[in-house]
């Protein structure tokens, strides 16, 4: 115990370069090769041994039948993944299943709190500038309708431009601790709101608001993929997103309660904004002090759960962090199909999302008024939260459904868009109906993007990937503002034809072509284990202080492996 202690202090560090025993799947004995060994190409899969170095490492290896050299993957050191660090130094048993649920529950209600809070305020604060369209913002900055729009996709344009070097920070640095600068600076900028009186500083403040918050939904994703497994992040997002969608319950009664604040000239959006971006910096403070950076850093398990914890997710075959840019790992991940199909969905089902700042203006111009709007526009909250409620209860007792259920959350945002289109303007209660059932289509979001995670592995290539869905997310908002055209008030005919096709049908046929794809590539890999192609072990290269080469045989999880090298995924 004193021993793994030591090695947690020198991980934390910085300090745990030399590399001196074996990991945890394979037996612990090594054999040390030549120097001028087999060389690894970071941009290629890596090379087999030489068949001098398999039967030498073969013999000192007797006793392990079941490792296949020919078919291990082999990388050095410095490419491997963190949790190497830790196994390499000691040696610490797969987890019981009672100390794995022990592990699963001290994770859960240490970092899900965060998660689901980190959510909710991420949508209210997204929601400010729809809030404060009846709240007199309009009014005070002097905006048209036009004016309004674009400040809704510059918020975007900032997001968009910020995706990818957030998330080669979040690579870089420590998770927690850059997540917390970003929503300090975020609850900042929020802030920032209540002094701009016209359309230019709105415009600015709004275009950084976006470069902050680029960050949030990466970061919440990687500190899920160190902590849980693939089948548990499938279920939590759902949760998490129902709580974060559930935000317009909070942001219309916070919308009610600031109307009735009578301060002169500072309006209530001023108030709304005083109240979302304070709240923001509190807890950002709270995250730089509790949430954890990964499992080597968790405070809050013993250092044996540390290790457990790595161990317990194994079954992932993704490992949990590496610090390392590697190139090849992003080419890979832009010539991949699948992550530009992730993409697609991204960018298709987020062009409705321009909806989200005209709920307030389009529920009032059904003859409703400004008080009745704040309420009223609770409810899409409350069809968000039953809705992903309903899809995590789903995805806990059924297998491999995520397509089916994220299709059948699609039905009512197309059958939204024909209400929409069908009705007559007098029925201002099938309208509102039509704006409340869009809220199902929350449920693809989260099940897709998690999918997209889980479906990448290797660290590089993971964070490319999130950051590709996202500037796809990104670029559906920049667009989706500019549908609610002023011309096309109040019944916006063109902008629900297109949100059927462009947001409802188009991602649904995206989604179908994924699970053709990805089962398929299952089989396949399939077919090679049952064959004995496949290996789950492989091996890191260590140089010993005489200079030799040594060869440690490790679980894939331990390599940060791509999805296409490690076949066990």
């Amino acid at each position: 115990m004193e021993k793994l202690r030591n090695v947690c202090h020198l991980i934390e560090r910085g300090k745990c370069s030399e590399v001196i025993s074996i990991s945890f799947r394979a037996p612990s004995s090594v054999k040390t090769i030549p120097s001028d060994g087999p060389f690894y190409e970071p941009n290629t899969m890596a090379p087999e041994l030489t068949k001098s170095d398999i039967a030498a490492t073969a013999q000192a290896r007797s006793d392990d039948d079941e490792f296949d050299f020919s078919n291990a993957p082999k990388v050095p050191d410095q490419f491997a993944d963190e949790s190497f660090k830790l196994f390499s130094k000691i040696q610490v048993t797969d987890p019981t299943p009672e100390e794995a649920n022990q592990i699963r529950k001290k994770c859960l209600w240490r970092i899900l709190p965060f998660l689901c809070i980190g959510y909710h305020l991420m949508y209210v604060d997204k929601q400010t500038l729809g809030s404060s369209a009846i709240l007199g913002i309009m009014t005070d900055a002097h905006l048209n309708s036009n004016q309004y729009n674009w400040l809704s996709s510059i918020f975007y344009f900032g997001y968009l431009l910020a995706e990818w070097p957030q998330n080669w920070a979040l690579q870089k640095f420590p998770v927690g601790k850059w997540l917390a600068g970003n929503l300090i600076i975020w609850g900042g900028i929020t802030l920032l709101h209540i002094p701009c009186n016209s359309f230019a500083s709105l415009f600015v403040v709004r275009f950084f608001l976006g470069l902050a918050e680029a960050c949030i939904v990466p970061a919440f994703l990687l500190s899920m993929s160190m902590f849980f497994t693939y089948g548990e992040q499938a279920v939590m997002m759902p949760i998490m997103w129902s709580i974060g969608n559930a935000s317009p319950i909070t942001s219309g009664l916070l919308s009610y309660g600031v109307l009735w604040i009578n301060t002169g000239s500072f309006s209530p959006w001023k108030w709304f904004m005083v109240i979302t971006g304070v709240l923001t910096i509190i807890f950002g403070v709270f995250v730089y002090w509790l949430f954890p950076d990964s499992p080597l850093h968790a405070d809050f398990l013993t250092y044996e759960e540390r290790a457990k914890a790595i161990l317990r997710i194994k079954e992932n075959h993704s490992g949990i962090e590496q610090k390392l840019f590697k190139r090849y790992q992003f080419f890979e991940a832009i010539q991949d199909p699948k992550t530009w199909l992730f993409f697609l969905h991204a960018w298709s089902q987020e062009m409705a999302n321009g909806i989200t700042n005209q709920y307030s203006l389009i529920i009032n111009s059904f003859g409703f008024t400004v008080l009745q709007t704040t309420l009223l526009g609770t409810v899409t909250g409350i069809v968000s939260f039953f809705s992903l409620g309903s899809a995590a209860i789903a995805l806990y007792h059924t297998k491999n459904c995520r397509a089916w259920i994220s299709l059948v959350a699609y039905i009512p945002g197309a059958l939204s868009s024909i209400l929409l289109l069908a009705l007559p303007w007098t029925n201002r209660w099938g309208l509102i109906s039509g704006i409340w059932i869009r809220s199902t289509t929350g449920v693809p979001y989260a099940v897709v993007m998690i999918w997209a995670a889980n479906a990448s592995a290797g660290h590089t290539k993971k964070t490319t990937v999130i950051a590709l869905y996202h500037i796809g997310y990104g670029l559906g908002n920049i667009i989706s503002p500019q549908l609610f055209q002023p011309r096309w008030k109040p019944r916006y005919r063109p902008t629900w034809i297109i949100l059927l096709v462009v947001a409802a049908i188009l991602p649904s046929i995206v989604i179908i072509i994924l699970r053709v794809y990805l089962s398929q590539e299952n089989k396949r890999r399939d077919k090679l284990e049952a064959t004995k192609q496949v290996s789950g072990n492989g091996i890191i290269e260590t140089t010993d202080s005489d200079g030799g080469l040594v060869t440690r045989v490790v679980d894939n999880s331990q390599m940060d492996l791509t999805d296409r090298e490690n076949l066990t995924l």
